[in-house]
């Protein structure tokens, strides 16, 4: 428990020194996962970091999949994020069995990263999640082949174009589009849903690897910028989502919204979300103010077409120095849709409606 607190406080410290922005809030709307009458949920591939909000995001998931609101195709996690190598696969494993979802192919990758995730968030993250799902005892086992790998092959044999949510560094997905051919990037891959950048608002970064970087930038594409503008300029005709800061400042957790959330959860999926967010340590992260719904909001507009306003705009990503990682609009960046705000009661209620299968 003390080292939970420790974690915890040189976290939030972190956060709040380097400040995380917000905004105003204005009316939402965005595509929805569902294909025209006839054809079925999209396919899906959730790729993330696996800490806290990507675990939450994934049961979220979980029971659409079982809504028959997406296909879960595959789930695969980055290890140069906030999560902890090894555990983080073997937390997506077990959310996936205990949702009855244990058919879905899991995979791992890109162990390098370009700036250092901060250690304590990640010490703190995995006894969370540990704590959550009870497997701590699970021991951790690789996957059958590289994340990017998976993602590619998903992608390649699918019939409809597969729609890919990631919510951590680009890496896994960068690489994976090494891996496609023009034609399958074309004609297979739909639409990428990033929750990462920020554009109007301040960045996020926190913790103690940040030191030199100006904090205009969001911490996913942080990581591994490198990634993030292969991504972003490799994925053509305006088919990237960019969940940035600008939606993700609208959805605080917040303690009323835990409350709500526990009083409400009727399922193995709401519970688990509850549970994970009243982990020793969480509560006093929230209570600051610090934590957000950042990785759940990108779902949430994916599966429903709410709680998000995009618009295209040019976009590029800062290569290296200070700003390394930010995405700026400038004239000859490759367009994409670009979220402009986010509604952070519409989400909270579409979230727990999706958690509880409703």
């Amino acid at each position: 428990m003390v080292g939970v607190r420790r974690h915890a406080r040189v976290l939030a410290s972190g956060a709040l020194a380097l400040g995380l922005a917000g905004g105003a809030v204005t009316p939402a709307a965005a595509e929805t996962a569902r294909e025209p009458a006839g054809h079925g949920p999209v396919p899906v591939v959730y790729d993330s970091d696996l800490d806290f909000d990507d675990a939450a995001t994934l049961l979220y998931l979980c029971q659409a999949d079982k809504q028959g609101l997406v296909d879960l195709r595959a789930v695969t996690v980055v290890n140069n994020g906030v999560g902890t190598p090894g555990r983080s696969l073997t937390h997506a494993r077990t959310i996936l069995d205990r949702c009855g979802l244990s058919h879905v192919p899991v995979a791992d990758g890109s162990e390098q990263w370009v700036n250092e995730p901060p250690p304590e968030a990640r010490v703190l993250f995995e006894q969370v999640l540990s704590g959550a799902l009870d497997d701590a005892d699970v021991p951790d086992r690789p996957g059958d082949l590289p994340a990017a790998d998976l993602i590619a092959r998903t992608v390649r044999a699918a019939h409809r174009p597969v729609t890919v949510l990631t919510t951590g560094p680009l890496s896994n997905l960068a690489a994976a589009l090494d891996r496609m051919s023009p034609r399958t990037v074309e004609r297979r891959l739909g639409r990428v849903v990033v929750m990462g950048g920020a554009f109007d608002v301040g960045g996020n970064l926190f913790g103690s690897t940040t030191e030199g970087f100006d904090n205009t930038q969001e911490v996913n594409l942080w990581i591994d910028p490198g990634a993030a503008d292969r991504v972003l300029a490799g994925v053509p005709h305006a088919r990237v989502r960019v969940v940035a800061l600008d939606a993700t400042d609208h959805a605080p957790i917040t303690a009323a919204y835990v409350d709500r959330l526990g009083a409400r959860a009727a399922t193995y999926e709401a519970r688990t979300v509850h549970a994970i967010v009243t982990q020793p340590g969480m509560p006093e992260l929230v209570e600051l103010g610090v934590m957000y719904w950042w990785d759940a909001l990108a779902a949430v507009s994916l599966v429903t077409g709410e709680a998000v306003d995009y618009r295209v705009r040019p976009v590029d990503v800062v290569r290296s120095g200070p700003s390394a990682g930010r995405t700026v609009e400038v004239p000859d960046g490759t367009p994409q849709h670009v979220s402009t705000a986010g509604d952070g009661a519409l989400f909270e209620d579409l979230f727990l409606a999706g958690l509880n299968g409703r």
